[in-house]
């Protein structure tokens, strides 16, 4: 059986106000390119699906364009199984695979999940699928430990690191007691596809910040029970081996979703599991990311008419641009402007520090004066915004309701 293991989609995610629903159904086009070239039998998601900020719509639409995209996919028997992460709502999920009939696993009366159609799975569960070649694989489906995916009750717990190892050890028991229940094959590859932060994983190769059981709920390596063909891994977003087992991995996410992954790796992995277990090292298959660019002018009349040329992909680009000096002929406006135009998804604009310490202080608010202080202080913060003038009037709309002015 030839799968392809992904994780953390991320599916309706903005990064402030730019939209990322393009860049990511461009990535999630590009997986379904890769499962046809490929000739995939599963595309196994290891959680995340959605972003936390997506509402019901956004999710409906993005799972309307993932069954149209997966069409040929889906038509010649493929299956999509996807497990949920901590960015997939419960109350929003279980209304999406109610509307979208995405239920959870019902075995045919063979054992086996039907293919050709996707499932999104909220709860601890053991499925068997059948490849083209009609070998059978075993997955053990391990979402995201919130309480009540794991029935585990307010009552039981004070404190959030108290609430974290009942939930480890809830997920560890039961993973660990799987060979012993009548559902479980032990004669089938098994492929444990789960959302949950291993020890000894790299949150991020840059930093020195360890998380605690405060920060989440964390795993050593044996609660995985490692022996699996496979373990199909997600949550942490950078891609990687766990322990230097090449069957243990990380996909890494399906595509940068801020600043701090401008410079990480993102793909897939093709992962083909026989009778006994891995036929061969895990294969990855690179996808380019959305670009992002941090750009600081240090001459703005200089630099910015260079900018298109060193920034060929400025129309889709998610751009942040630090002015550390402002020159002689152009204003604050005029430099924004500019760069609005050329960035269509400018995300950030930073400004040099005008403050010195030959400056006074500025004058304390007048807090008997709550409209002239709000409006003072919007005017000095949206100097350079093009749209200065109908935020401010939105405002002064807003304290007149209040009674403010």
């Amino acid at each position: 059986m030839k799968i392809i293991h992904t994780a953390d989609w991320h599916l309706g995610d903005r990064l402030g106000r730019i939209d990322r629903t393009r860049d990511l159904q461009a990535r999630v086009e590009r997986v379904a390119q890769l499962c046809a070239e490929r000739e995939a039998d599963v595309l196994l998601i290891a959680g995340d699906l959605f972003s936390e900020q997506a509402s019901v719509e956004d999710m409906t639409r993005a799972l309307t364009h993932l069954r149209e995209t997966f069409g040929p996919f889906f038509r010649r028997g493929g299956t999509v199984l996807a497990i949920t992460g901590n960015h997939d709502r419960d109350g929003r999920v279980n209304m999406v695979r109610a509307g979208m009939t995405l239920a959870s696993p019902v075995a045919g009366q063979d054992g086996n999940l039907p293919g050709g159609r996707a499932y999104l799975i909220n709860g601890r569960a053991v499925a068997t699928l059948a490849g083209a070649d009609g070998q059978r694989v075993q997955f053990v489906l391990v979402p995201y430990p919130f309480p009540n995916r794991y029935d585990l009750s307010a009552a039981e717990y004070r404190t959030r690191e108290e609430e974290n190892r009942l939930l480890h050890g809830r997920v560890a028991e039961w993973v660990q007691g799987l060979p012993g229940r009548p559902n479980f094959d032990a004669a089938l590859p098994t492929v444990l596809a789960a959302h949950l932060h291993v020890r000894g994983s790299e949150l991020d190769p840059r930093s020195r910040y360890a998380l605690s059981e405060r920060d989440d709920v964390l795993f050593d390596f044996g609660d995985l029970n490692p022996g699996w063909a496979y373990v199909a891994l997600g949550h942490v977003h950078q891609p990687q081996m766990v322990k230097g087992q090449a069957n243990v991995r990380y996909p890494g996410s399906l595509d940068r979703l801020d600043f701090g992954e401008t410079h990480d790796d993102h793909g897939v992995l093709l992962v083909e599991v026989g009778r006994s277990g891995l036929v061969r090292d895990p294969e990855r298959l690179p996808i380019p990311a959305t670009p992002f660019h941090t750009i600081t002018l240090t001459d703005p009349e200089a630099e910015l008419p260079t900018l298109a040329d060193r920034y060929p992909d400025h129309e889709t680009a998610v751009v942040r641009v630090t002015v550390a000096q402002l020159g002689a002929s152009l204003s604050r406006d005029e430099i924004g402007r500019q760069l609005r135009r050329l960035f269509p998804r400018l995300y950030e604009l930073k400004w040099p520090e005008t403050q010195n310490g030959d400056d006074p202080p500025p004058p304390p608010p007048d807090i008997q004066n709550v409209p002239k202080t709000v409006n003072d202080y919007l005017k000095a913060r949206l100097a350079s915004d093009p749209d200065k003038d109908a935020l401010l009037a939105l405002a002064g709309e807003f304290l007149r309701k209040e009674g403010c002015a």
